[in-house]
């Protein structure tokens, strides 16, 4: 009878939009065995004016401690997304990103006081490839748990380098966060948890990045540590909208890179590097439930900051997005 099967337990379903974690996710879902997911995603992230704790620093307050202080810097990029589902239980992923990273610098000029010389440095390339292994550990119902192991592969270029006013007419090296990669193979652990109803959707990801040593020019980025959590609610058959909260939290540099002064900037300076965040994400996945696009699917999500705590002096987190289109296949 009809109120018998309304009476079913929901059973976890990835034909809706709410099924895919929002645009900025990855590795959030185990794929049938032989399946495959291509996907490319567009990345930016906007940094802006000088924190130190909860605080903000003007620009003549990093100037009291350092030549130069660090006014805005945009990291944007298109990263492509493969997984395949190697048997029931297990999904393999890698990711390769192309960015470009642009920070924008302030320094006094002598004997001219609130007089400024402005200028840009710029960086670009392949970062590095992250590889992961997803095991299934509980799918029952409306649940769905899985592990994550992987590895990121140090492609990125560790020695970027462009001219400044302290080194013209040679190139001078960048900083450590204008750097396309880490120069070190890192660990990636972490888990998800997904649970759906008839209408929405609740999702839990935590993931790590283990430094392993230090790189070539003789140091590593800080461990990495992140959680989202959101929640996705189905408008139709081919529309959904999240919200989520993000925390994360990045260590200092250790070691240190012999080009770089660690009194000429901020930036240059291993102990002003770590800090936390905590990001309020929205966003909207899309997918075509039927006709020639049945499968594919659009998603979009902004992240805005809504406290962050840094080791500073350093640039402050404004805004980022992430917007992509995935397929899967079988």
């Amino acid at each position: 009878p009809l109120g018998a099967q309304d009476s079913q337990p929901h059973q976890w379903t990835s034909d809706r939009a709410d099924a895919k974690a929002p645009a900025s996710i990855t590795e959030d879902r185990i794929l049938p065995k032989g399946a495959f997911r291509l996907g490319v995603r567009y990345l930016y992230s906007g940094m802006s004016g000088q924190g130190f704790g909860t605080d903000s620093l003007t620009v003549d307050q990093v100037l009291t401690q350092f030549d130069v202080a660090p006014e805005e810097m945009s990291t944007q990029g298109f990263a492509l997304d493969f997984a395949w589902g190697v048997t029931s239980r297990v999904t393999l992923t890698a990711t390769g990103t192309f960015a470009q990273k642009t920070m924008d610098h302030l320094t006094g000029l002598e004997g001219q006081p609130n007089a400024y010389l402005f200028y840009k440095t710029e960086a670009s390339g392949i970062q590095d490839v992250k590889v992961n292994a997803l095991y299934d550990v509980l799918s029952r119902g409306a649940l769905r748990f899985h592990v994550v192991g992987g590895v990121s592969v140090p492609i990125g270029a560790i020695d970027a380098n462009d001219v400044t006013p302290f080194s013209d007419p040679e190139a001078a090296q960048l900083p450590y966060t204008q750097q396309m990669g880490s120069g070190t193979f890192d660990l990636s652990p972490g888990f998800s948890f997904n649970l759906q109803n008839k209408k929405a959707s609740l999702g839990l990801q935590a993931r790590a990045t283990v430094r392993l040593g230090e790189n070539d020019r003789g140091w590593a980025l800080g461990d990495m540590f992140a959680t989202n959590l959101w929640a996705g609610f189905n408008a139709s058959d081919w529309a959904s909208a999240s919200l989520g909260l993000r925390f994360a939290n990045w260590g200092n540099v250790e070691g240190f890179d012999e080009d770089l002064n660690p009194f000429e900037s901020p930036a240059h300076y291993t102990l002003t590097q770590g800090g936390w965040r905590v990001d309020l994400p929205v966003g909207i996945n899309f997918i075509m439930p039927d006709g020639q696009f049945e499968g594919h699917r659009l998603s979009v999500e902004f992240l805005l900051p809504i406290h962050q705590d840094l080791d500073g002096p350093q640039l402050k987190h404004n805004w980022s997005v992430a917007a992509g289109w995935s397929l899967d296949v079988g």
